[in-house]
């Protein structure tokens, strides 16, 4: 049985005892949002990196009927499941807001999920209300580890057994070559493995702060809810229908009617863009931005954002006005605080 260690937050679930042992043995501290710092001072991403992701958890679906469970749920297609590779999607609410954004992977017949650790303990209670007689079952997975690396790190020469997920990080239309976006891949492996793979590339590949896998998915435009923002955006207000990360092929799903209306009916008037904010600033996801010149009106909300000492802050927010390229922003309470925008490296249109 997993050792576990509970986590500052009573609503999430626990992380694996010798995963943090390990990390604070490296110097880590485990600190708020379950993000693990290191105590030295980094500035770009360098060349070969290994991130720990210590605020995404793993969840196992398994069961004769967990494909077809499943895809009745989610905004992407389970059928477009394969291996070494991640499947972006999201769960809605009936009204079309979205829940959670995940990864998901299939391996030894049953489906696996990589999503923010903060949201794991409600979207499994809500799922539970729809299993009804359907044979599934699911649950955490504290002995596995998630981590990012450089694309060009080559697993084939650690010890790794043979469980082992491993692929791009983002979605195909994430990467840009015109751009300057660090191709990564994402691994998921149990923690005994991951340990060995920090310790073989100890003094020649960088052991990075949990934060910078978060600057990478800003980077990349890749949103990730939290339970501060979960029940605020529809999928088209986070890009996830730019990205591959909604289906308007596959069945019915929570809140489907209401995103294809969006797609087939309507027009998108908020999406996803990437930002800098000016200045030393204390940020906080969730918090609402309105247009420098129009500081009487909500203008849209922070999606993800991260603080690295040497880097200026980049965040995603959610906002109207998208097509508009010199618009800046600020935060609604403190109009000082102006947010540039940053090229994606996907179109809007």
């Amino acid at each position: 049985m997993s050792e576990l260690v509970a986590t500052r937050d009573s609503d999430t679930s626990p992380m694996n005892r010798s995963w943090v042992a390990f990390l604070e043995s490296k110097g880590g501290e485990i600190i708020e949002e379950q993000r693990t710092v290191f105590p030295h001072f980094q500035q770009e991403i360098p060349d070969q990196y290994v991130i720990p992701c210590t605020q995404e958890s793993v969840i196992c679906f398994e069961g004769e009927d967990v494909e077809s469970f499943l895809q009745s749920q989610f905004t992407c297609d389970i059928n477009d499941l394969k291996d070494n590779h991640f499947l972006c999607g999201a769960y809605c609410s009936p009204k079309g807001r979205v829940l959670a954004t995940f990864r998901l992977f299939i391996m030894n017949g049953a489906i696996y999920m990589v999503c923010h650790y903060s949201i794991v303990t409600s979207l499994l209670d809500r799922l539970k209300m729809f299993v009804m007689r359907a044979d599934v079952a699911f649950r955490t997975c504290s002995d596995l580890a998630v981590m990012c690396l450089n694309e060009n790190l080559e697993l084939g020469r650690f010890p790794i057994t043979s469980w082992c997920q491993t692929g791009p990080a983002w979605p195909k239309e994430c990467y840009d070559e015109s751009k300057s976006t660090q191709p990564a891949q994402l691994i998921v492996v149990p923690v005994s493995d991951a340990i060995e793979v920090i310790k073989e590339t100890e003094g020649h590949i960088t052991l990075l702060d949990s934060d910078y896998w978060n600057l990478l998915q800003i980077r990349h435009g890749v949103a990730s809810i939290t339970a501060s923002t979960s029940d605020l955006f529809t999928p088209q207000n986070l890009n996830l229908d730019l990205i591959a990360g909604v289906s308007f092929t596959k069945g019915c799903y929570p809140g489907q009617e209401i995103v294809a209306r969006l797609r087939y009916l309507g027009r998108v008037k908020q999406r996803l863009l990437r930002g800098r904010i000016l200045g030393e600033s204390g940020v906080r996801v969730g918090q609402s931005v309105t247009l420098v010149d129009s500081t009487d009106n909500k203008a849209g909300v922070i999606v993800n954002a991260t603080a690295l000492e040497g880097l200026e802050t980049e965040c995603l927010l959610s906002v109207y006005g998208f097509l508009e390229a010199k618009n800046v922003y600020c935060y609604r309470d403190q109009p000082s605080k102006q947010i540039t925008t940053l090229p994606l490296p996907y179109s809007l249109q």
